[in-house]
């Protein structure tokens, strides 16, 4: 039977803000570098027999379980970004089903590890640990992480990105109906004041990666904000033209890029 821990409404522009450019988004973003599942590693008993990824997206983040769980769900609200997803799946490990990170769907007690990247910051908090409470294991891990934006890259590059999301930003915020992010500082503070995780802890890693022009561009254009801005007032295109002639002036050919990561442990 399906259980849901709240009635609390979900903010359907944090959903809907992502649909349209699945494909863009899969190939812009980067995989979970292969550190963040190893140090997830040290706080489980063993190999994950269930790995859900609640936000899963375009798969990106479970997919990095494939080789590591007997079995990984992608829960997804977004049917374009799950459809990516299956299109780019091959293992018949990992799975994807529609649900909300406070309504996934599944049983209680059934999974070893729950992951959620890049994606806690558009979820209720309370109402989505709840949720995850009910399913995790007793003794089972939740591990929250995220990738610091910009990528470290150039500094005339990452003010420029900085500004075009501002102003992207404010133009959505302007709107009737916006999408509502919580604060990403306050995530390891929220796990220990829910009280029922013995153990929490916050750790950093970096990874360095080979990028074009093309990617750096497509990362800036993945973000939602910047999608929304344009749907709602199409002369930011004028700024995201900018910002491709500043990218591929500075930047031509292939470069390294840095993506910082910031990952939140919790040990029911």
């Amino acid at each position: 039977m399906k259980r849901g821990i709240m009635d609390k409404p979900v903010n359907e522009q944090n959903i809907t803000r992502f649909s349209g450019f699945s494909d863009l988004y899969n190939g812009s973003r980067p995989v979970p570098p292969a550190i963040i599942p190893r140090i997830i590693g040290l706080y489980l008993t063993g190999a994950p027999g269930l790995v859900v990824d609640i936000g899963s997206g375009t798969g990106l983040s479970a997919l990095i379980w494939a080789d590591r769980a007997e079995r990984v769900v992608g829960i997804e609200p977004n049917d374009d970004m799950r459809a990516e997803a299956e299109k780019n799946t091959r293992s018949d490990r990992v799975t994807y089903q529609k649900g909300h990170s406070n309504d996934t769907g599944l049983a209680g007690r059934c999974a070893d590890l729950v992951t959620v990247s890049q994606a806690f910051h558009w979820m209720d908090i309370g109402s989505t640990l709840a949720e995850i409470d009910r399913i995790l294991k007793p003794g089972g891990v939740l591990a929250i992480y995220d990738c610091d934006w910009p990528p470290s890259v150039d500094w005339v590059i990452e003010k420029a990105w900085r500004e075009l999301r501002d102003k992207c930003d404010n133009i959505c915020a302007a709107g009737e109906r916006h999408a509502v992010r919580n604060d990403k500082n306050s995530y390891i503070d929220r796990l220990t004041a829910f009280g029922r995780f013995r153990f929490t802890r916050e750790a950093v890693c970096h990874s360095a990666e080979p990028c074009t022009p093309g990617r750096l561009i497509g990362l800036a254009l993945s973000q939602g904000g910047i999608q929304d801005a344009l749907k709602l007032d199409p002369a930011v295109k004028a700024d995201i033209d900018a910002y491709r002639d500043l990218v591929n002036t500075r930047c031509p050919g292939e470069f390294e890029i840095v993506f910082s990561y910031r990952l939140r442990i919790a040990v029911k």
